[in-house]
């Protein structure tokens, strides 16, 4: 199970890089422009991106194939993993620009039905090889499961849209580095705070014990489960939405609506989770674990902070304003940890949950301050 779960990190690190991380911005950049010429030079630029990033990270793969690999699994016997890594970054790569586009053209009912497919057949696969070979049928499996995303979702592409010229390389240095200010976001959104989160947990560990770390992972993987549904939504509904009203103000009152709408369902959907905590704490885990529930109501607060401030993101990133986000999501990570290191001494396990809902309060505030400062509907990138 820890070989497991080590194939399962490393993948997921690799492949969410996979194309560059430009996924906002293609999306940003397709839905707010009607020209098709225009898509075609975004779709082209992404493609560069694409192509230059597979490269390189295949490239770190195949070197840790041949001198990290037992330093990493403890065994090397299993650096081939990194060489399938590196053999799917393209697939990758390219099914989440094909997703992009999708996404950005307005085409949800082809983005889901893409989701829905592919997912289901990357389960069959790691199902019917962990159980025709298995550990190793299990590592390729997870190896391999997600590049179904990239074939699915490059067989709709191609069926559906007219490509001519899509993929080809250029070299737009105006257009590249706006998709690339777009993967330095996302790049501050994956380190900042799992760093911080990283740090408080080797803290806790040595304050407090496993036993509470434990806890506190647990009720944090039933929150991630829940943002998760949300975060699908904000990037691929509400994303689109904004950047093709090209008016500022036309935008935010679109915001405006959807935002309570999505927050009045969030916090239903919240107020469900906390009366079945107990019930849910013992279907996914176990009774070891029922002392994690009074740490459920202090983290689906933060929650709801977190999908508010996700929401004035995007609508910043619709703008073209990306630099504001970058600089608030490193923020973030630092405050989250200062505020456990604040309220450990005093509030013990509750600690990281009182500072994840007090750093996204904060940066919530922040946010909707530069909204106010930038007088509501300003488009210029800052």
């Amino acid at each position: 199970m820890g070989l497991l779960t080590q194939v399962r990190g490393i993948v997921a690190i690799f492949y969410l890089f996979a194309g560059g991380g430009i996924t906002n911005g293609v999306i940003r950049n397709i839905s707010a422009t009607p020209s098709e010429v225009e898509r075609l030079r975004w779709m082209s630029a992404g493609t560069t991106i694409t192509v230059l990033s597979s490269i390189a990270l295949a490239a770190v793969a195949v070197a840790l194939a041949l001198f990290g690999g037992s330093a990493i699994f403890g065994d090397p016997a299993y650096a081939p993993v990194f060489i399938g890594i590196a053999a799917a970054q393209a697939l990758v790569g390219f099914g989440n620009l094909a997703l992009a586009y999708f996404s950005g053209s307005g085409n949800s009912r082809t983005f889901a039905a893409v989701q829905i497919v592919a997912n289901i057949l990357s389960l069959l696969l790691l199902v019917t090889l962990t159980e025709g070979v298995g550990l190793g049928g299990a590592i390729v499996g997870l190896v391999a499961g997600p590049a179904t995303i990239g074939v699915v979702a490059l067989w709709s592409f191609f069926r559906q849209v007219t490509y001519d010229g899509m993929f080809r390389l250029i070299w737009d240095r105006a257009r590249l580095k706006d998709l690339l200010s777009y993967a330095a976001v996302m790049a501050s959104s994956v380190t900042a705070v799992p760093v911080a989160q990283l740090l408080i947990r080797l803290d806790m560990s040595e304050r407090l014990g496993w036993d509470v770390v434990g806890y506190w992972q647990a009720v944090a993987k039933i929150s991630d489960a829940n943002m998760l549904f949300i975060s699908v939504i904000i990037i691929n509904y509400l994303l689109p939405q904004l950047s093709n009203r090209h008016e500022g103000a036309s935008a935010l009152r679109f915001l405006v609506r959807f935002g309570a709408m999505l927050l009045g369902m969030f916090v239903v959907a919240c107020s469900l989770i906390y009366s079945a905590r107990n019930l849910l704490i013992l279907i996914i885990y176990s009774e070891e674990f029922l002392a994690a529930s009074s740490l459920v109501l202090p983290q689906l607060v933060g929650d709801t902070f977190k999908v508010g401030t996700l929401l004035l993101y995007y609508y910043f990133m619709s703008r073209g304003r990306v630099l504001i986000v970058f600089v608030l999501e490193l923020a973030l990570g630092v405050t989250l940890y200062v505020l456990y290191l604040i309220f450990v001494p005093s509030y013990g396990a509750f600690a990281p949950i009182y500072a994840y809902a007090a750093a996204y309060a904060g940066v919530l505030l922040v946010t909707a301050g530069f909204l106010l400062v930038t007088k509501e509907g300003a488009d210029a990138p800052t």
